[in-house]
């Protein structure tokens, strides 16, 4: 019994050590989300992620999606008189 759990611990224990140090060294989300704010206001624009994106991955990563994402972002959610500004 003292041997399996021995041979267990052999085993697992190298793995947790590289699970560990995998982790610390990722970027949290929220440093993600800090790095795409780029006017620093706390709120982060799809044409601020764009950017982000196409700074991380390359010029043109996935367009049809973002394109799609600008347009929507871009349009008015309602086009009823009621949901206009009064201001």
């Amino acid at each position: 019994m003292f041997a399996r759990t021995l041979l267990l611990l052999m085993v697992l224990l190298p793995a947790t050590s590289c699970a560990e140090d995998l982790y610390s060294s990722a970027a949290s989300t929220e440093d993600n989300i800090r790095n795409m704010d780029r006017d620093h206001d706390g709120m982060v624009s799809i044409h601020e992620i764009r950017a982000y994106l196409e700074a991380q991955n390359g010029k043109g990563y996935r367009r049809e999606l973002l394109d799609e994402m600008e347009m929507k972002a871009d349009a008015r959610s309602c086009a009823s008189p009621f949901s206009r500004s009064f201001y």
